[in-house]
């Protein structure tokens, strides 16, 4: 089963999750303390199995030796035809428990000094307590009574080293059990010291992970709202996680989207003309400023033409708004078509429009003008679905820095240009220049 990366589970199973590790540390402690309550068992009942094959073999040995002297004991005393054979039984048994003693394994190193020396007594005085245990006559006692005081003086002797073996055996058994249990508690301290800091890694590696799958997108969130506040509606939160922030980062986006459309509309209500969606006379007024003030900073012209369309109100009357409405929005596109790139064509009022020709000198403006004119004249303008109408327009444009010297005056002599044009005729181009030779021949 694959598992799934932390930031494409949702923030509840996360959570689940983080309280789900708050466990584990106390599970690894419990299983420690099980694993090292066992290796302690195990370890004393190892060595209590290592302290019984030497201790018990030489208890056994110890008790053997005890019913031997009771055996020569009880023969000096009566005949018994059975005390040979028991007591030759005996003596097989203590030489074989120091031959199994001798040949198992030993922690301490004297033990098969000890035993080999007992081992020697024993065989020293095996075959008096056979001479012993085999005179039958009653008239020896004087003799027999010192062959068993000579043998018990020497097994005597045997059974305080068996004793003193088996104290050392059992001290040493005492301090490999002291050992062990100091052993056992530095493994227990080492285990817990092991499990804590694992338990601490754990947690700090999961708390590091968790940490960043909630305040990385928190903190996208929170960037998010403030571009929003600053008012960049374009600003999206990309989270490439599928969890509850994924689907805030998702309706944010949505309402980033549309506030970003509401703004869109706003500014184009606020610098479009509704009807032939053209800059408004707001939008005209702002370019023109700003067109003149950069034509003064970088020194290059900017010229202005107005657009009257000639006989309008005739068109209204006599084929209704709607046809008239139609026919600006077609004149409308049929400006943006012919001006240049950059230009900047607006609805200035009515039927009249106005044309702002950044770097355009006089030349290039009248060129653009009549071009416009010419279009105007030759289009023909759909008004159902079989008849068609044509427009013609009076046009009139200046030019600054050359005709004028400020925004004012090249509004103004532009619309002087455009009445000019009007007044004589309609359908044709004047210019500043033009306006302004004819004052002068009036004069």
């Amino acid at each position: 089963m694959r598992l799934r990366p932390l930031s494409q589970t949702s923030l509840r199973q996360r959570l689940s999750i983080g309280l789900g590790t708050m466990l584990v540390p106390f599970l690894l402690l419990a299983c420690g303390a099980l694993i090292s309550f066992e290796s302690a068992i195990d370890s004393f009942e190892k060595q209590e199995n290592i302290g019984r094959e030497e201790i018990f073999p030489l208890a056994t040995v110890e008790g053997l030796l005890l019913d031997v002297s009771i055996l020569v004991t009880s023969r000096a005393e009566r005949v018994d035809a059975n005390i040979l054979a028991e007591y030759e039984r005996k003596c097989a048994a203590i030489n074989h428990q120091l031959s199994i003693i001798l040949d198992s394994p030993t922690q301490i190193p004297e033990r098969d000094t000890s035993i080999s020396t007992i081992q020697s007594q024993w065989r020293n005085i095996e075959a008096l307590g056979a001479r012993i245990v085999q005179s039958k006559s009653r008239n020896q006692n004087a003799k027999t009574r010192s062959q068993v005081s000579q043998f018990q003086g020497k097994l005597q002797k045997i059974l305080q080293d068996v004793q003193q073996l088996n104290y050392r055996l059992i001290a040493f058994q005492n301090r490999e059990n002291i050992r062990q249990a100091q052993l056992v508690r530095t493994r227990v301290r080492a285990l817990v010291a092991v499990i804590f800091i694992l338990a601490i890694t754990i947690a700090a590696i999961f708390a590091y992970a968790l940490s960043r799958s909630i305040l990385v997108p928190l903190n996208r969130l929170q960037e998010g709202v403030k571009h929003l506040g600053a008012g960049n509606f374009t600003y999206r939160i990309q989270l490439k996680t599928q969890d509850e922030f994924a689907h805030l980062a998702n309706t944010f986006n949505l309402m980033a989207s549309g506030l970003e459309q509401s703004q869109q509309d706003l500014e184009r209500l606020a610098t479009l003309d509704g009807l032939t969606e053209v800059y408004n006379r707001r939008e005209f007024n702002r370019w023109l400023s700003v067109e003149v003030e950069r034509s003064r900073r970088d020194d290059y012209p900017v010229s202005l033409i107005m657009v009257d369309l000639d006989h309008f109100k005739q068109l209204n009357d006599t084929y209704g708004h709607q046809v008239g409405d139609e026919a600006l929005c077609c004149i409308a596109r049929l400006l943006r078509k012919e001006v240049r790139p950059g230009d900047i064509v607006s609805r200035y009022g009515g039927e009249e429009f106005a044309i702002i020709l950044p770097k355009a000198s006089v030349l290039d403006c009248s060129a653009v003008a009549h071009r416009i004119r010419r279009e105007i004249a030759i289009q023909p303008i759909k008004i159902s679905s079989d008849d068609r109408i044509h427009l013609t327009a009076s046009l009139g444009f200046a030019s600054f820095p050359y005709n004028v010297n400020s925004e004012e005056a090249l509004l103004h002599r532009a619309d002087q240009a455009l009445y000019h044009a009007k007044r004589t005729g309609r359908n044709r181009v004047c210019q500043a220049a033009d306006v302004l030779e004819r004052s002068v021949m009036d004069l």
